[in-house]
C-alpha cells in the first residue's frame, strides 16, 4: 500500500471538487503506483459515464488498474466488462439523483409544513429546535462572526459552535422554527424598514447603521446589496419562503415540485430562482413588521430606482412585446428609442416609439402606412385599462382571481383520466423489468434504444399523472389564487414604471392583444376571457373611423378601443 486517497464528506458526482480524487489522478501518471483499489465503483465515482470513463482513460495511459473488492469485473477486459462497467456507472449515477429528487421533496414538505428550511438565519431571528410535544430543545443563534450560541429554553448559553463545527438535530423527528432575537437586533430592523418609508435609499440606511456602529449580520459594514436584500425578504412579515435560490446538481423546483432535471451545464451552480417559483407559506413566523409596512416599503423602493434610473427605467424593455401589432399588415409592433434635439447642458431628448416591423423590414410593399405610437402614451393608456377591469377594487380583483381559478381548473378537469395514465405506467414498468433482465452485450444496442423510448414516454406520462391528480385538490387552488393575486398585484409596479421580463409576461396573462391601425391611427385592446369586462372609452375626434365599434372576439374576450390620436 503506497498511500490512501480520502474525500470525506464530497460528493462524489462530480471530480471537479475532489481533491484527494485528483491528487490520486496527478500521482498515477507520475508512476507513483501501478493499481488502485477501491470497495466498489461508487467509491471511485458517481459521476456520469463519460466523465468516468475519461478519469479510468487517464489511468490506462498511466499502466494504473483499476480493481474493486467487491466487483470483479472492474478490470475486466473485452466487450463483458465494458458492458457491465457501464450499466453499474449508470445505477451509481442514478442513485445519486434520485437521492437528490427525493431530499428536494423532502425539504419541501418541511417547508410546507412551516417548518424552518435550515440556513443562516435572517437578521433579527433565532431558529429553535422543537420536539414532537411540543417541548423546545434548545435554541440556536447566529453571531456576527459565524459562530453560533446555543441557549436553553429559557435563553441560557450552553454552548458556543465554532464557524465549520457540524450542529445536528436531535432527531429526525424534530422540526425547527423561526422566533424573534434579541430585541437590539429586532429594532435594527424595524429601524430599517422606517427609513425606507422616510425616503431614505438603501445606501443612505447603511451609511446610518454604520454611523450607529451597527454590525451587519456578517460582522462587516452594512452595504446597499445587503439593506436591498433584507427589505426584499417575506420573512419580514410573516411569510418563510423557499426556493430563492438553487446550487443543486440534478433537479430544479418548479411550481412546488422537485421533477425538472437540470442541464449538465448548470450543475452545482448558484442561481437565482424564479419569484414565481418560490415556496412561499404564510404567516408561519412571528413577523417583525405587518404587511401593510412591508407592501409600503416595496412602493418605496420601487418609486426610488424609479427616480435614480433603476429597473423601473430600463431601456429596452418593452412593456408591450409580443402583444402589439399592426392592423394594416398584422405584423408585431418593435420598441426603438429616437434622439429628438437637445437641451442645453443636458443629454440628448430621448423618446421611445413602437413602431411596425413589416414597415421596417420590407417597406412600403409589405405595410403601405407608417406610424410611430409613443410608448409611454400608450403603455399608459393600456395599463389605464387594465387598473379599470381587474384591479379598481377589491370586489374587481376577486372577481377576476376566481375567474382564473374556474378556468385553469376547467381546462385540467378535461385532461386525461388518471387511472388510464396509472396503468399505461404500470405497463411501461413491466417493460423496462423485461428488458433489464435480458440485458445481453450481443443485443445492448436495441435494448438501450427501446429503454430510452420507454424512459422518455413514462416520464411524459408521470407528468401528466401529477397534473391530473393535482387539478381538484385545496392546493392546488391556492397556489392558482396566489399565482393570480401576484400578476394583479404586479400591474401597480408596471404602472410605477417597471419595464422587465416579469412585467411583460404579467400583462400578456391579461391581454391577448393591442392592435394600432397606422391608416386610421385608431385601434383597440383585447383583454382575455378571464378579465371582468373593461369600461368602453367613449370614442370622440375628428377621424370617422374612431366611431366604429368592434364587437368582442369569440371566447369571451372583451375589447376596448383607442381613441383617435
Amino acid at each position: 500500500m503506497v498511500e490512501e486517497y480520502i474525500d470525506d464528506a464530497v460528493s462524489g458526482t462530480s471530480a471537479k471538487a475532489r481533491a484527494g480524487f485528483q491528487r490520486m489522478i496527478a500521482d498515477a501518471q507520475t508512476g507513483k503506483f501501478t493499481a488502485i483499489l477501491v470497495w466498489s465503483s461508487d467509491r471511485f465515482s458517481r459521476s456520469d459515464v463519460t466523465e468516468t470513463e475519461h478519469y479510468r482513460y487517464l489511468l490506462r495511459q498511466a499502466g494504473v488498474t483499476l480493481l474493486s473488492v467487491t466487483e470483479d469485473y472492474l478490470a475486466r477486459e473485452g466487450i463483458d466488462g465494458d458492458v457491465l462497467r457501464t450499466v453499474r456507472q449508470f445505477q451509481n449515477r442514478q442513485y445519486s439523483i434520485s437521492l437528490s429528487q427525493n431530499t428536494l421533496r423532502g425539504q419541501i414538505s418541511g417547508v410546507l409544513g412551516a417548518s424552518d428550511p435550515g440556513r443562516m438565519t435572517p437578521y433579527g431571528y433565532d431558529r429553535e429546535i422543537v420536539a414532537p410535544d411540543g417541548a423546545v430543545h434548545y435554541r440556536v443563534r447566529f453571531l456576527e462572526s459565524g459562530d453560533r450560541e446555543v441557549r436553553n429554553r429559557d435563553g441560557g448559553l450552553q454552548n458556543v459552535y465554532r464557524q465549520g463545527q457540524m450542529l445536528r438535530k436531535p432527531g429526525k423527528e424534530c422540526t425547527a422554527r423561526l422566533v424573534l432575537s434579541d430585541p437590539a437586533r429586532v429594532q435594527v430592523v424595524k429601524d430599517i424598514f422606517q427609513m425606507c418609508l422616510d425616503g431614505r435609499g438603501f445606501k443612505g440606511i447603511a451609511n446610518e447603521l454604520n454611523r450607529r456602529c451597527v454590525f451587519s449580520p456578517k460582522g462587516k459594514l452594512w452595504q446597499h446589496t445587503t439593506i436591498k436584500t433584507l427589505i426584499e425578504n417575506p420573512v419580514y412579515r410573516g411569510d418563510i419562503v423557499w426556493n430563492r435560490r438553487t446550487e443543486s446538481k440534478f433537479y430544479e423546483v418548479r411550481q412546488g415540485r422537485a421533477d425538472k432535471m437540470k442541464a449538465t451545464v448548470k450543475s452545482g451552480r448558484v442561481e437565482r430562482v424564479s419569484r414565481d417559483d418560490w415556496i412561499v407559506v404564510q404567516d408561519a413566523v412571528p413577523a417583525l413588521v405587518d404587511r401593510a409596512t412591508w407592501e409600503r416599503a416595496q412602493q418605496a423602493a420601487l418609486a426610488r430606482s424609479e427616480c435614480k434610473g433603476g429597473h423601473g427605467r430600463q431601456e429596452g424593455r418593452w412593456l408591450l412585446s409580443g402583444v402589439l401589432r399592426c392592423g394594416c399588415c398584422g405584423q408585431r409592433y418593435w420598441g426603438t428609442s429616437k434622439r429628438k434635439g437637445r437641451i442645453a447642458g443636458r443629454r440628448d431628448v430621448v423618446t421611445n416609439y413602437y413602431v411596425c416591423a413589416g414597415r421596417i423590414r420590407s417597406g412600403k410593399t409589405a405595410c403601405p402606412a407608417s406610424v410611430h405610437v409613443r410608448a409611454d402614451e400608450l403603455e399608459a393608456w393600456v395599463l389605464g385599462k387594465l387598473q379599470d377591469a381587474v384591479a379598481a377594487d377589491a370586489d374587481g380583483i376577486e372577481a377576476a382571481v376566481d375567474r382564473f381559478v374556474e378556468m385553469a381548473q376547467g381546462r385540467r378537469d378535461r385532461g386525461p383520466d388518471s387511472r388510464v395514465l396509472e396503468r399505461e405506467i404500470a405497463e411501461i414498468d413491466g417493460k423496462l423489468g423485461a428488458l433489464i433482465s435480458g440485458l445481453d452485450p450481443a443485443n445492448l444496442a436495441l435494448i438501450n434504444n427501446q429503454l430510452t423510448q420507454l424512459r422518455h414516454r413514462r416520464e411524459a406520462l408521470q407528468r401528466e399523472l401529477r397534473m391530473s391528480k393535482g387539478s381538484a385538490t385545496r392546493d392546488d387552488e391556492a397556489a392558482l389564487r396566489r399565482w393570480a393575486r401576484e400578476r394583479i398585484l404586479r400591474l401597480k409596479e408596471m404602472a410605477m414604471g417597471r419595464r422587465d421580463e416579469k412585467a411583460r409576461q404579467a400583462l400578456a396573462s391579461f391581454v391577448d392583444e393591442v392592435v394600432v391601425d397606422p391608416a386610421t391611427k385608431t385601434g383597440y385592446l383585447t383583454l382575455n376571457a378571464g378579465v371582468p369586462a373593461a369600461a368602453r372609452i367613449p370614442n370622440h375626434g375628428p377621424h370617422p373611423a374612431a366611431q366604429k365599434r368592434r364587437d368582442p372576439p369569440v371566447g369571451g374576450s372583451q375589447c376596448t378601443e383607442i381613441e383617435d390620436g
